[in-house]
């Protein structure tokens, strides 16, 4: 069985992603946690992480899926070229990316022309200098809390969005992705 990558960054969103650690744990389904560096890794809640491997260390064969999370401060990890190069290679394999990490795939050109759900406003956006095209199908925050959407996620083609107070049912559609069989009450619903 593949593997799903984990990519962490500093800051990164801890709770975002439990729900589908979690039950990818449970599964059975081996996980790397992939970081710049093999450094210690703090979250936002102070959670240390030591990754297992550095993006340098991908052997892309192995894996079938990439999870990325949330972190309070985004703006190194989008503007790393060789973690945006990292990202791109799982181009076609499943991704999940939550709250704002869907950014990341914006930079990596994974969601043009693509639906896909962001835990961040579209002007702010805009300012930061992403255009109208970028961000033509995006829900944005004020969206999914005035408009929720019921699924909690969206689902384009092999990738899966979501917002923070959605992480359940993001985390369960992830794993369904990868064809993992869920429990219909698992975690409350």
């Amino acid at each position: 069985m593949k593997k799903t990558a984990v990519l962490i960054y500093d800051q990164f969103c801890n709770f975002e992603i439990c729900v589908a650690l979690e039950i990818l744990a449970s599964y059975g389904k081996s996980m790397d946690v992939f970081a710049k560096t093999k450094e210690i890794v703090i979250s936002e809640e102070g959670l240390k992480v030591s990754p297992d491997k550095t993006i340098y260390e991908l052997d892309l064969d192995e894996y079938d899926s990439l999870l990325l999370s949330d972190a309070a401060d985004i703006r190194f990890t989008v503007e790393d070229v060789e973690i945006i190069e990292f990202i791109k290679k799982f181009d076609g394999k499943i991704i999940g990316a939550i709250s704002i990490a869907p950014i990341l795939l914006v930079k990596a050109g994974m969601l043009n022309g693509k639906s896909f759900m962001i835990g961040a406003d579209k002007d702010d956006l805009l300012e930061e200098g992403y255009s109208e095209a970028d961000l033509k199908y995006m829900k944005d925050w004020n969206d999914c809390i005035v408009n929720p959407i019921e699924e909690g996620y969206i689902v384009y083609e092999n990738i899966v969005t979501s917002v923070s107070f959605e992480f359940v049912k993001f985390g369960i559609q992830f794993c369904k992705m990868l064809g993992i069989k869920i429990s219909p009450k698992s975690f409350g619903l």
